[in-house]
């Protein structure tokens, strides 16, 4: 990219502040509604008023001449020789620039206004002040200083989120956290339990990842938090320091890379355990090596089927277009697609054997368990902006994505000859293939709330993208073509989209009373000392860390795989489930606030409707809360005396 002038500089700048303006007065009005506050007669139209100034003025002066004044006053200002008084200045520009941020996230917008938008806003601010701080320090171009900043406190914002789970609450912290606890355990269920239980039929490699910090006896449930948490950083940033070891640049290019990639792969995000496969293609394939590669190919199949279905072909994707980008056709025929085909075979058939033998072992009685998800519903509306995930997965990845593709367009425009057609077409087909698995496994019920399952597909435009921007992409000439320059407008959308997902992680670190949960603890623990057989169907972390005592654990119906089986309507399951509360096999049951009533609107109404029916109301027809806990929303249940018809769940 060429040296942007100070002009081209703040006029990108400012149609960033307009846009973002725009989407703040969107956010605040929104967030005015959901408190039912009059806006027009509240302090917040001033707020709004403020937004609407800056998108106003912010397009008026992209365009007005008054910007060249300006201009020149920012070049005398930058260019000015450093003194111990100009350096002490733009050094407090730059921390103080980086604290505002935090301060007006932490204590002025708080919990009141926690949209993106608005901070952001303030973002913005805070970083033309420090772009110009540390570009008259260090004398750089605007886009590179421009990039320090927001790539270096991108990575502090990500971080800092990424950490937030490492609490000693001895309760759950989302819906999923315990159940993550529990399955971990399994692989560790005979010293822990003191029996031997089936492993994880949802998600292994996950857990077996997690399961590790049980090798040493007695960790506590915050280093186990703390091990996750390390683990989405660790393999994410090695999953882009392999990205950015791939484009065989140098010095601050390869910094900038690593740091882009780690912000880009968290807009999904895309799951520590895929990066495991990521890793192994990055650092293993060598085109030139093709022996070599499908051995590494295997490898991360071998990991890919025991992790997600529709995960099994990606090894061989990425590796194959890693060989379409950097070996060219020239005179090879067909000679120059059979190691492709190779690695696709073997990578898939890797991924089909490793998950056959993976349920042979893992002493699951019912293998259709594994393949809940074929006969689970897809909800195609969550595709759009719903209450589920407002942005909708086709916007939220046309937003991630698009900035990147038009940068691939800039650099690719009027070079595409020098590739083979045939290579691009193969390149092409497993973008769109990915795109549109993606889309569609994102429509699963249980699903569709971020872009998570659109991982693979960031992970291979990733890939694509930077091998163009690092020059590596082999040509069918003998000569190396340089590709297309990005223009400044894409290059800063391409810097602040992941940054915008990166900031909303600032924020107080989850906290708990601590007298109150272990008085809720111990009231627990006098609830089950009665005897009988006392089914966990969340919180089972409490049996796991000890927090709890005396309570043999009943493996059977825990809440993610009763919400897994509902959600796929396993009759043969939930049968026996039925069963189970018919003949009141359990003297008591630890789960959270259980409804007759399905619900009618909000996040993950279809979820909400399928628990009520098949698990929910079920419950409550043979059991009856006794107990309820202050420090969360969970129920001690126990039977009702009277045996009762309830009503078939899967009657129409």
């Amino acid at each position: 990219m060429q040296s942007i002038t100070t002009k081209r500089f703040l006029q990108v700048w400012l149609w960033a502040l307009t846009i973002v303006s725009l989407a703040a007065i969107l956010q605040t009005v929104q967030r005015t509604n959901e408190l039912e506050i009059a806006l027009f007669r509240s302090k917040w139209i001033g707020l709004v008023g403020i937004f609407a100034l800056t998108a106003i003025v912010g397009a008026w002066f992209s365009f007005s001449p008054i910007l060249n004044r300006i201009t020149e006053l920012l070049e005398k200002l930058t260019t000015q020789p450093s003194t111990p008084l100009s350096i002490t200045f733009h050094g407090s520009i730059l921390i103080l620039g980086f604290i505002l941020v935090w301060v007006m996230r932490l204590y002025v917008f708080g919990g009141t206004l926690p949209q993106v938008m608005p901070i952001f806003w303030v973002f913005l601010w805070a970083s033309l002040a420090q772009t110009i701080g540390l570009k008259s320090l260090r004398k750089l171009d605007w886009h590179i200083a421009f990039a320090v900043v927001l790539l270096g406190q991108g990575f502090i914002y990500q971080t800092y989120g990424i950490f937030a789970i490492a609490s000693a609450n001895p309760f759950s912290m989302g819906y999923s956290e315990a159940g993550r606890h529990f399955y971990a355990s399994l692989f560790f269920a005979e010293k822990l339990y003191g029996m031997n239980l089936p492993l994880p039929f949802l998600h292994p490699s996950r857990y077996l990842l997690l399961s590790l910090p049980f090798l040493v006896d007695g960790l506590p449930l915050w280093f186990h938090r703390f091990w996750q948490a390390f683990l989405w950083f660790g393999l994410t940033l090695a999953s882009a320091v392999s990205l950015a070891q791939r484009t065989r640049l140098n010095g601050w290019m390869k910094i900038f890379i690593t740091a882009w990639a780690f912000l880009f792969f968290f807009q999904g995000a895309v799951y520590y355990h895929l990066h495991v496969m990521v890793i192994l293609i990055l650092a293993g394939v060598v085109v030139n090596n093709s022996r070599r590669s499908l051995v590494f190919i295997i490898l991360a199949s071998v990991w890919a089927g025991i992790s997600r279905v529709n995960w099994f072909p990606v090894p061989a994707m990425l590796a194959i277009a890693i060989y379409l980008l950097e070996m060219p056709v020239n005179d090879k025929g067909w000679k120059y697609w059979l190691t492709p085909f190779i690695w696709g075979v073997g990578g898939v058939v890797a991924a089909l054997v490793s998950q056959f033998i993976y349920i042979q072992i893992s002493g699951n009685a019912d293998a259709a368990a594994f393949g809940s998800s074929f006969t689970s519903d897809l909800i195609w509306s969550r595709l759009l902006p719903n209450e589920t995930f407002p942005m909708g997965i086709l916007p939220g990845i046309l937003l991630v994505s698009t900035p990147v593709l038009a940068a691939l367009y800039q650099m690719l425009h009027g070079k595409t000859a020098s590739l083979h057609p045939l290579r691009w077409l193969a390149l092409l087909t497993m973008l769109a293939v990915l795109f549109i698995g993606g889309a569609v496994v994102s429509t699963k019920i249980g699903g569709g709330g971020d872009l998570h399952n659109m991982d693979a597909y960031l992970v291979m435009l990733s890939v694509v993208v930077t091998a163009f921007w690092a020059n590596q992409v082999a040509v069918e000439e003998e000569a190396k073509p340089m590709w297309g320059e990005v223009r400044w407008g894409v290059a800063a959308a391409v810097l602040l989209i992941p940054l915008g997902f990166a900031i909303r992680h600032i924020g107080f670190y989850p906290a708990f009373d601590k007298a109150v949960a272990e008085k809720d603890i111990q009231l627990l623990q006098d609830a089950l000392q009665n005897g009988g057989e006392i089914l966990f169907i969340t919180e089972r972390q409490l049996i796991t860390f000890d927090y709890v005592n005396g309570v043999t654990l009943v493996p059977e119906y825990e809440q993610s795989e009763l919400m897994e089986m509902a959600m796929s309507r396993n009759r043969a399951y939930l049968d026996q489930y039925y069963a189970d509360l018919h003949d009141r096999r359990f003297a008591l049951i630890v789960a959270e606030d259980q409804k007759f009533t399905q619900q009618k609107q909000g996040a993950f109404v279809e979820e909400n409707v399928a628990w009520v029916r098949f698990v929910g109301a079920p419950l409550l027809c043979n059991y009856k809360p006794v107990i309820t806990l202050t420090s969360n929303n969970i129920q001690v249940f126990e039977p009702r005396p009277k045996q009762v018809d309830c009503k078939d769940p899967f009657a129409e």
